[in-house]
């Protein structure tokens, strides 16, 4: 386990094996450490650092660094003077595991790299340093461009997935990134449609043609024009009142409930009802397997974690089985891990705890009307 962690995306941060937020002195020392978190496997890191960006000599930028981490446990730092450099089995360094994440395809991995970027690669630190603010420029422009082909990977899985909500978001984390992105902006157009939002998708098409027509002095493309079509046409539609959708679909909505947590289960369970569905309530992944046998539901939500049959397990037996219903997961277990496997499984959504309605009722109600115009073009 790391007994000291360094964050160099956003604010520059490193916490030691108490969870104390260290203070590091100098801004060069800083500069330094940042230098030595990004070459943990070179030989002699601060000789580099002295030969590249001058200042003093590198014996005293260690013993600078030595002082700064003076209460750290001692295995942080192994070498001495100008071979000083950061032990890679006490230190983890959040680049260098985006770096690893990144050069993986699995779907676990992109989902695990997208949360560790949290914002540009030591962001608002300049040091007038000769060279050195140069060198971080462009590492932060290389990380940039390698966050938003993560993010791009999430968002078409999550699309392809039907987790609208997911994308939602992710959408709006690359937009965050570089809002000249046109079909960026068009995918979220899209996603707001699908969840019955029109009118937040013609404010987003509108801040679409406003960014093009200042950055590039240009309008948008025939494409999303075509979906600003379809956008006014919603619009032009009386919807539904939203809490009586339920009654638009052929007879009651029966939800299977899993979940062994007593004040959770209440709580999802209530905000089901109140929502005017059909609810059965299991805490076991097998009397829950048991249940699927005896008739159909529209929907399952259960808990990752259940005894007898876990939630992704039980998934994995209905998959096998034919079983089509559709599913959203809920899990207390911080990690994207079990997000990015309910995601390869086919789940219809994913949520963690604690459960408020305003998150799961829009989701409930979009994975049933998707599931009823599925059905329906059949």
């Amino acid at each position: 386990m790391s007994s000291f962690k360094v964050r160099l995306f956003g604010e520059f941060s490193a916490v030691d094996h108490r969870g104390n937020t260290l203070a590091l002195g100098s801004r060069r020392t800083h500069a330094a450490l940042a230098w030595l978190a990004m070459h943990l496997d070179a030989p002699a890191p601060l000789r580099d650092f002295a030969a590249l960006f001058g200042g003093d000599n590198a014996g005293a930028i260690a013993r600078d660094i030595r002082y700064a981490l003076r209460f750290t446990a001692p295995d942080v730092l192994i070498g001495a003077g100008d071979t000083l450099r950061f032990n890679p089995r006490s230190v983890e360094v959040d680049v260098a595991r985006f770096d690893s994440l990144a050069a993986n395809d699995s779907l676990n991995a992109v989902r695990a790299a997208a949360e560790i970027y949290r914002g540009n690669r030591l962001d608002h630190f300049d040091i007038d340093l000769p060279g050195f603010d140069e060198w971080l420029a462009e590492r932060r422009l290389h990380y940039w461009h390698a966050a938003l082909a993560i993010l791009g990977k999430l968002l078409a899985a999550q699309i392809k997935a039907g987790w609208w909500e997911n994308a939602t978001d992710t959408a709006g984390r690359l937009l965050a990134l570089d809002p000249t992105q046109e079909v960026v902006h068009r995918a979220l157009m899209r996603l707001q449609l699908e969840q019955g939002r029109p009118d937040s998708a013609l404010r987003r098409y509108q801040e679409c043609a406003d960014i093009l027509e200042r950055q590039f002095d240009r309008q948008p493309s025939a494409e999303t024009e075509r979906l600003r079509e379809e956008i006014l046409a919603a619009l032009g539609k009386a919807p539904a009142p939203r809490d009586a959708f339920h009654k638009a679909l052929d007879g009651p909505v029966l939800v299977l409930l899993v979940e062994d947590d007593a004040v959770s289960s209440a709580l999802v369970e209530g905000f089901l009802v109140e929502a005017g569905y059909e609810v059965v309530v299991t805490a076991d992944g097998g009397d829950a397997l048991v249940e699927l046998a005896r008739r159909e539901f529209d929907l399952i939500v259960l808990d990752v974690n259940v005894p007898t049959l876990n939630g992704l397990k039980l998934f994995e037996i209905m998959m096998k089985k034919g079983m089509d219903t559709p599913a959203i997961f809920i899990t207390g277990v911080a990690g994207a891990e079990v997000e990015a496997r309910s995601l390869e499984l086919g789940a219809a959504g994913f949520l963690r705890k604690p459960i408020r309605k305003e998150n799961l009722l829009p989701r409930v109600r979009a994975i049933l009307q998707r599931r009823e115009r599925v059905q329906s073009s059949r």
